[in-house]
């Protein structure tokens, strides 16, 4: 019952965590703060990650986790499922963020710039927020950065590919975030890819893409 609260919580915008309030000299800032790892609240992070998946299978399906931070994805799939783990692989380009993730949850994260790292094969791919900040000095330098990432990670991926976006539709534009019209996004994915959706549906800043490979 408290984890079915919880999941009720979240989706409804009232779940509240004091490592929000936590101040940037506090020990356990790195480790619990959501700040570290680009999100506002505990509350946004874990609300983005609850609308990331559509047929994703803990039990039977393998899990790379792209810009994996702290491995809070997984923290979140293994309490969100009621499971004490599952097939699960993180690469995180900023080794103080593995050595939480490691003394979190007891993940051996890779160490390394995906972009650039061999992607092993697993079941899906997917990156939480990894592709929220700009990257270049140009919107289509951005673009074709993204294009690649989204390439790298199909050609790594069995089921699917699952990432998101901030959309630039009735928001605020803030200095140093990359936005994508959702359909522009859905217009070039479908074009390359074939099988692709667009959840814009639970937020009026993100949106989830996810490209199934069948």
């Amino acid at each position: 019952m408290e984890l079915k609260q919880n999941i009720l919580n979240i989706l409804k915008g009232e779940f509240i965590d004091e490592s929000d309030g936590l101040d940037a000299k506090d020990p356990e800032f790195l480790r619990k703060s959501p700040l570290p790892i680009g999100y506002e609240s505990v509350q946004e992070q874990k609300f983005l990650y609850s609308n990331l998946f559509a047929g994703f299978n803990p039990t039977t399906d393998s899990l790379l986790d792209i810009g994996a931070g702290r491995g809070d994805l997984f923290g979140f799939i293994t309490n969100f499922y009621q499971i004490e783990s599952f097939n699960y692989t993180g690469i995180e380009r900023n080794p103080v963020l593995c050595d939480i993730g490691y003394q979190k949850y007891g993940l051996t994260l890779t160490n390394g710039d995906f972009q650039k790292h061999p992607l092993p094969k697993n079941d899906w791919v997917v990156a939480a927020g990894t592709f929220f900040g700009r990257r270049t000095t140009s919107e289509p330098g951005d673009m074709q950065l993204l294009l690649d990432d989204i390439r790298h990670m199909y050609n790594a991926a069995n089921t699917g590919v699952v990432f998101n976006i901030l959309s630039p539709i009735n928001n605020e534009i803030q200095e140093g975030r990359f936005y994508v019209h959702p359909g522009l996004m859905l217009d070039m994915l479908i074009e390359d890819y074939g099988y692709v959706t667009i959840k814009h549906n639970y937020s009026q800043t993100v949106y989830t893409v996810t490209i199934y490979k069948y």
